[in-house]
């Protein structure tokens, strides 16, 4: 808060590229860990900033859009991305794969760092107590809570979609619903805002368990990926939003922290994910990560309920 946005931006994004630089050059495994906990360091929140200029560039009704247009680039990232990076890595070698990750790093923060406005609205100082009364509303609690799990379920069903890609090339299919699912999430939160989420819940729940119901029969395992894939990040834009209103009518100062939130909560859900999943698949069997996935789904439904109650509280009390 102490440090101007554009600032941020350009100290973030040359960590990041160096970053990206000695992991291309990484001699053995411990250097490229090294560098890897260096890119975890920065990229949230290299994320975080650049999400904050969204409201500022384009109106009212074009904000859930564009953010759902650059959370819908980060989610094919995770699932395209990394499955082509892994047969590069297979097929000619791993150090070829990261010196494309360099390339990419170099034009895009390139772009952000020539193209972003130099001062807005998210600039003035702040201390830390100012922007931390953020975390302390009920409706952000709650919010994020949701988010932790929903990405646990994410991380099951990727682990899942891992699995079938070994027998079927699945994976570019299913990055194009992930990204409609994020285009419609930002469709969706323009009209309904967040309770549109009580039926998007459901419905993944109900995806999960038909999942777990007909288990590696196909192609009927695979339509229920394909809906997972639709229906798994049309929460994001509406949490999202919530959290940056919230931020805006309340703590006006802690916007880019706000913007931060999502992505926090959703690296926690997803390294807890991939430890669930993970558990699931080596005692009970893959099988039963879509059963466990609809639990947690059912939970971010009741979550989800208790923030939209709170949410109608904190207008009426504000």
């Amino acid at each position: 808060g102490h440090f101007r946005r554009y600032q941020l931006l350009v100290c973030y994004s040359i960590i990041f590229v160096l970053g990206n630089l000695v992991m291309a050059l990484a001699p053995n495994f411990q250097v490229l860990f090294i560098s890897r906990i260096v890119l975890g360091s920065v990229s949230g929140a290299l994320l975080a900033v650049g999400v904050t200029y969204i409201p500022e560039l384009l109106s009212p009704q074009q904000t859930s859009l564009a953010i759902s247009v650059v959370y819908g680039a980060f989610s094919v990232a995770m699932v395209f991305v990394t499955s082509v990076g892994k047969f590069v890595a297979d097929t000619l070698d791993w150090h070829v794969a990261m010196y494309g990750t360099l390339t990419f790093a170099v034009l895009i923060c390139g772009a952000l760092v020539a193209s972003m406005p130099r001062a807005g609205q998210t600039d003035e100082p702040a201390t830390f107590r100012e922007q931390a009364g953020l975390l302390r509303e009920p409706s952000i609690i709650k919010n994020s809570n949701a988010v932790d799990l929903v990405a646990m379920v994410v991380e099951g069903c990727n682990i899942i979609m891992q699995r079938m890609v070994e027998v079927i090339m699945t994976v570019a299919p299913y990055g194009v619903f992930c990204l409609i699912s994020n285009i419609l999430g930002g469709w969706i939160d323009a009209r309904f805002g967040m309770k549109a989420l009580l039926v998007t819940f459901v419905l993944q729940a109900a995806a999960l368990l038909g999942l777990f119901a007909v288990g590696a029969a196909m192609p009927l395992a695979l339509i229920f990926v394909f809906s997972l894939a639709m229906l798994m990040y049309l929460f994001s834009v509406s949490c999202i939003t919530h959290f940056m209103d919230v931020a805006r009518s309340r703590h006006p100062k802690s916007m880019v922290l706000a913007s931060s939130v999502e992505p926090m909560a959703f690296n926690v859900g997803i390294s807890f994910g991939t430890a669930v999943g993970g558990a699931v698949v080596s005692s009970i069997g893959i099988a039963y990560v879509g059963a466990v996935g609809a639990a947690f789904s059912l939970v971010a439904w009741a979550l989800t309920l208790v923030t939209i109650k709170l949410a109608r509280w904190e207008r009426h009390r504000g």
